[in-house]
């Protein structure tokens, strides 16, 4: 893995940015964009929406960027500011100067977008690969965050990735045409319906060479280490994780945590399961925020 981000040609760049503003086009609520500076580049986050209390911080599964929530953000930003920042070291509108070598920089990395925001705490909350992230956050910077959700979490966040995992991703990743894109995600996310104008924006960044670390499991300390209030939301039938013990780890570990699973979804919880699962997200940062929580007496 390089250690800066980089597409593999001019053309497969033109060809993702060009994908990426498309999206970004059809963004449909009020927002502004901001770029914020850090110790490893430049930042590309999306500001929507207005409310009181703590705002939520959202990040994307691997290799994701913010437009990953344009389905869902009318939901979320109703009544709450959201930033919806794309990752360092992943295709995007970030622009990488210095690499990020293990999950402490990573923590550095979102302290530093938030004081350029001006934002001393947020609910932060992580999808998959951006699940770990959230927690790597959360196990060296708690006191930064109001709360962390983690949103069917990536298979290495909480025990070793599954053998079968591991060889799907292997395969598709050796030569990642749109069949067997399709089929792996199909098999990942069997009831997400991915439109074709998202597929192929997602397309577009098989020919980024992402530089970001990949997860491990956290151990024993670095759970104990998570000092905010934590939400951990589980897919029953996931091909990710064992949902026991995911909720077994979580439960005995992380100092304040909640766990919940989710039966008839898998890894494509939040896809799958919006209705259910954004309300209960927002009940959960509404109940850990101080403003919001004195609002609702």
């Amino acid at each position: 893995m390089p250690k800066i981000g980089r597409f593999t040609s001019e053309e497969a760049e033109a060809a993702f940015l060009s994908a990426y503003d498309a999206m970004a086009a059809k963004w449909p609520v009020p927002s502004t964009i901001v770029d914020v500076e850090t110790s490893f580049g430049t930042t590309r986050v999306r500001r929507s929406g207005d409310g009181e209390g703590a705002p939520i911080v959202l990040l994307p599964g691997v290799g994701g960027n913010g437009q990953v929530w344009l389905r869902f953000i009318e939901d979320l930003a109703r009544d709450h500011v959201v930033y919806t920042p794309d990752v360092m070291g992943w295709a995007g509108r970030c622009v990488q100067t210095a690499p990020l070598r293990d999950a402490e920089d990573i923590a550095k990395w979102m302290s530093e977008v938030l004081d350029g925001l001006g934002e001393d705490r947020v609910h932060l909350a992580g999808n998959s690969l951006g699940a770990w992230l959230a927690g790597a956050i959360a196990v060296y910077r708690s006191d930064r965050l109001a709360s962390l959700t983690m949103l069917e979490p990536s298979g290495a966040t909480f025990s070793k990735p599954r053998w079968s995992l591991l060889f799907k991703f292997l395969i598709a990743g050796m030569r990642p045409t749109p069949e067997r894109m399709r089929k792996l995600n199909q098999w990942l996310m069997p009831r997400a319906d991915l439109p074709e104008e998202e597929f192929a924006a997602a397309m577009t960044i098989m020919k980024f060479r992402m530089a970001l670390p990949w997860d491990r499991p956290f151990t024993d300390a670095q759970l104990a280490a998570i000092a905010a209030p934590t939400l951990v939301l589980i897919g029953a039938e996931t091909v990710v994780n064992d949902p026991e013990i995911v909720s077994a780890r979580a439960r005995e570990h992380i100092p304040s945590a909640e766990v919940e699973i989710f039966p008839g979804v898998g890894h494509d919880l939040f896809w799958a399961n919006p209705e259910q699962v954004i309300p209960r997200f927002l009940r959960f940062t509404d109940t850990h925020d101080p403003i919001r929580a004195s609002r609702a007496r």
